[in-house]
């Protein structure tokens, strides 16, 4: 993930000319912290539906459902849908011909 975003601050230099590197990654660590606290917020909000009780030694049926789907189903789904966006994400590419323009640019200006 660092990579991409490594390249996304690429894009933002090479399309508006200022340094944002600092930024986003602040940005990425913020998001990443609160993403943990949601995370094992929903996490306990989603036992709690399900009929989770700290006191049974054997959980409910209802409980281990949810529990097979929050630790096997969820995350694949999770994991797909990322697979799927960042698949779909061409920031390399975009730089690229960003630097081929510029390249083209300094080129005719020299040229004259």
């Amino acid at each position: 993930m660092n990579a991409v975003i490594a390249s996304c601050s690429e894009y933002t230099y090479l399309t508006k000319g200022k340094r944002v590197d600092g930024t986003m990654y602040s940005c990425t660590s913020l998001g990443v912290k609160l993403g943990g606290g949601l995370g094992t917020a929903i996490a306990g909000w989603m036992l709690a539906a399900s009929g989770f009780d700290k006191d049974l030694a054997v959980q409910p049926e209802s409980c281990m459902n949810m529990l097979y789907f929050m630790y096997l189903w969820l995350p694949m789904l999770i994991n797909l849908v990322i697979t799927i966006v960042l698949s779909r994400m061409n920031v390399e590419g975009a730089n690229e011909r960003l630097k081929e323009e510029r390249r083209a640019q300094e080129d005719s200006y020299w040229i004259r």
